[in-house]
């Protein structure tokens, strides 16, 4: 098998929710780490850390759905309640205050840039390619699995991208220009499924989408550090545990909504 390598200063990315965000911060992206599948939560059979491009997207897609589900699992009552009084209450922040605990639990999507420091072995990602076509899976499927003893160090990640955060005063009116912009940022996840699921090139994909917003990532992003991050996470929407629900619900909705137009199964 030969091997491929990814030269120092290349740029790739690594989709994860923003739970995982202080973790990496601190630990930076273990070995261990591992891409989620939608239907079963299954990691991807190979091993290393799964970077990509497109993929980046499907993976954060996939690791929010199966939190999404998982709490919504754990606390169906309560979860049933906020439903309820959003769609009851249109605008309006539910005042529920045990929707702190669950909060705290919810992730939202987003995708990591990363800086090579050093050379790096990739290999193939086999969801497309064989086993011994690492160069291929790159530079056709900008998808591989790193391969580098100690992960990937947290002075490599730069940035991170991020859905468009929405407030209650958002939803109170049709056709909110905020509103569609998360669901533009949640056609890029769908992207990630379609490339996924169906095997369309990313390059098609995002070229599409390029020509017709202007970007090939999140409308919002941030710097990757201690001050960006404890900014990051006092913004209303993820302080505020029902407005960080909210979130959830919205984002949710439009994968549902974008994946049942391609046939995609979410669950």
């Amino acid at each position: 098998m030969s091997e491929f390598k990814l030269a120092a200063g290349s740029i790739v990315k690594f989709g994860c929710t923003t739970t995982q965000l202080y973790p990496m911060l601190r630990n930076g992206i273990a070995m261990t780490s591992v891409r989620q599948g939608l239907q079963d939560a299954a990691a991807t059979a190979t091993p290393g850390i799964m970077i990509g491009e497109l993929m980046a997207y499907f993976a954060a897609c996939a690791d929010f759905c199966n939190n999404t589900g998982a709490v919504h699992h754990a606390h169906q009552d309560i979860m049933a309640a906020f439903v309820q009084a959003l769609q009851t209450e249109l605008g309006e922040k539910p005042q529920m205050p045990e929707l702190e605990n669950i909060a705290s639990e919810t992730g939202l999507p987003v995708v990591l840039e990363i800086v090579l420091g050093e050379d790096c072995v990739v290999q193939a990602d086999m969801h497309f390619v064989s086993e011994g076509e690492a160069e291929k899976s790159w530079k056709l499927w900008r998808s591989g699995s790193l391969q580098r003893e100690g992960g990937i160090p947290a002075s490599w990640i730069k940035q991170f991208y991020f859905p468009r955060l929405l407030d209650y005063r958002d939803i109170s009116t049709a056709r909110n220009p905020r509103s569609l912009e998360q669901t533009t940022d949640t056609a890029l996840m769908v992207g990630g499924l379609m490339q996924s699921w169906h095997k369309d090139t990313p390059a098609d994909l995002l070229n599409a989408f390029n020509k017709q917003y202007g970007r090939i990532n999140f409308s919002q992003r941030s710097q990757f550090d201690e001050t960006s991050l404890e900014r990051f996470f006092n913004l209303n929407a993820m302080l505020d545990p029902a407005t960080r629900l909210l979130n959830q619900m919205t984002i949710w909705q439009d994968i549902d909504s974008l994946a049942k137009k391609q046939g995609i199964e979410l669950n």
